[in-house]
């Protein structure tokens, strides 16, 4: 039943016979004044193809360990909640919306946040859960260390003239679907219980190489940085010296050495050599997952061991 009320309201936003409520002639000028009157909150627009940006100035996005801050977190829901209303009811052709904060203060910093409008649809009707909701938005910083260094440590912040122009590029499917699959993968090291315990992620890259030569479609391609982490001794240290006289010792020396060996034998093993094929998994299921097959190949390159994994579009088992 919790799934029929968000079905319903989707299918009145999405129905042929009623006029959106957000006409595209008024998209910008109904998120301006939503964000005004309901949020107190000044934001931007422009649009290039069809890409949504939106800038928004924030005081304190920043805190003292130079993190974006709780209060700014609140103010960017804020913000991404009325543009996901309008998203769902305006006749304007948006794939890509995407959020553009600056600390009001200081210089040099970024938040960018880009949403797919599908993935807004599909939440909505209960198609993906909370949790894959959250996964699928683009969170990217872009920093200029001089800039910011110069902003820190400058006595008179209040002096410094708030930038107006902002900038943003039209987003595309293939390069939003391997920026977030290189986080996925990224996530898969350092989430998983056993591969973390194994492996340790330096960076994980992702990029769509659309013109090939030889190839009708594009490449999916991720560089991968991840180290394989050296082999831990896991057995408790033995005692040293002459052997112990009574019997309680021996026994427990026994107990010590069997729960030892018990936990080796749990410990789930992985080689450098299983990366590139827990990757590719990745790769897969989140393909799958969006139903994209517009590319001719996935290429993934381990770069601590120079190996490549290379599948066609085709091989790969849809």
């Amino acid at each position: 039943m919790k799934r029929i009320f968000p079905f319903l309201i989707l299918l009145m936003f999405m129905s042929s016979g009623c006029k959106p409520t957000y006409p595209k002639t008024k998209v910008s000028d109904s998120i301006i004044k939503l964000c005004r009157d309901e949020y107190n909150t000044e934001v931007r627009l422009k649009t290039i193809g069809k890409t949504l940006g939106v800038y928004m100035p924030v005081d304190n996005l920043l805190d003292s360990s130079l993190q974006p801050s709780e209060e700014s977190f609140e103010k960017l829901g804020n913000v991404l909640h009325v543009l996901s209303r309008v998203a769902l009811s305006t006749n304007a052709d948006l794939k890509f919306i995407t959020l553009v904060a600056r600390d009001s203060k200081i210089s040099g910093f970024e938040l960018v946040l880009t949403r797919y409008v599908e993935d807004i649809k599909r939440f909505m009707v209960g198609d993906i859960s909370r949790g894959e909701y959250m996964k699928r938005m683009l969170f990217e910083t872009k920093v200029d260390p001089l800039v910011l260094l110069s902003n820190l440590v400058s006595k008179d912040k209040k002096g410094q003239p708030e930038s107006e122009e902002f900038s943003i590029e039209e987003v595309h499917l293939p390069d939003f679907l391997a920026k977030q699959i290189s986080r996925r993968i990224e996530d898969k090291f350092k989430e998983d219980k056993h591969l973390k315990e194994n492996f340790k992620v330096v960076a994980v890259k992702g990029e769509f190489s659309p013109k090939v030569p030889n190839l009708e479609r594009g490449i999916l391609k991720f560089t991968l940085d991840i180290l394989k982490k050296r082999e831990m001794n896991n057995t408790l240290p033995e005692r040293t010296g002459p052997p112990p006289a009574d019997a309680f010792s021996l026994v427990w020396r026994g107990v010590r050495n069997g729960l030892a060996n018990l936990k080796k034998r749990r410990q789930k093993k992985f080689n450098k050599e299983d990366i590139l094929p827990i990757s590719l998994e990745t790769v897969r299921r989140m393909l799958r997952r969006y139903n994209f097959r517009d590319f001719a190949e996935i290429e993934l390159l381990d770069t601590n061991t120079g190996k490549s994994l290379v599948v066609n579009n085709k091989t790969i088992g849809w």
